[in-house]
């Protein structure tokens, strides 16, 4: 039995849940272990390479993380994820116009843009 048939797609999605709550709780190294994980069994799975991003940036690694989303948002400018990730980024490396470009990308009527507008408000 190959690994691509034994992670089921619920198990990706715990997989990169935990490593968030990993990366919020102060253990990035340990997040990305989990992500290096995912992407060896699904090397282009975009939620896998936005939190390696997110990895990066809770340690103030900004450069880091906007070279991981760059790719993605190059391929899909308007990724909502992406998008709202490179926005929140830019705005912790206070690059504030930069973000407010990122964050107005989001496509309307997604939960991400209410988000972005609100960052936007508290810049």
């Amino acid at each position: 039995m190959g690994m691509k048939t034994f992670i089921q797609e619920d198990d990706v999605s715990l997989l990169l849940d935990i490593a968030n709550m990993a990366c919020h709780r102060g253990y990035p190294g340990e997040a990305r272990t989990i992500i290096d994980g995912v992407l060896a069994i699904k090397p282009d799975f975009i939620p896998a390479k936005i939190t390696l991003a997110y990895s990066h940036l809770v340690v103030d690694e900004f450069n880091m993380a906007l070279d991981i989303l760059d790719p993605i948002i190059a391929h899909s400018p308007t990724d909502a994820d992406a998008r709202l990730m490179q926005g929140l980024t830019l705005l912790l490396a206070k690059r504030n116009d930069e973000a407010a470009t990122a964050f107005a990308a989001i496509p309307d009527g997604v939960p991400q843009k209410s988000l972005a507008e609100e960052l936007v408000r508290a810049m």
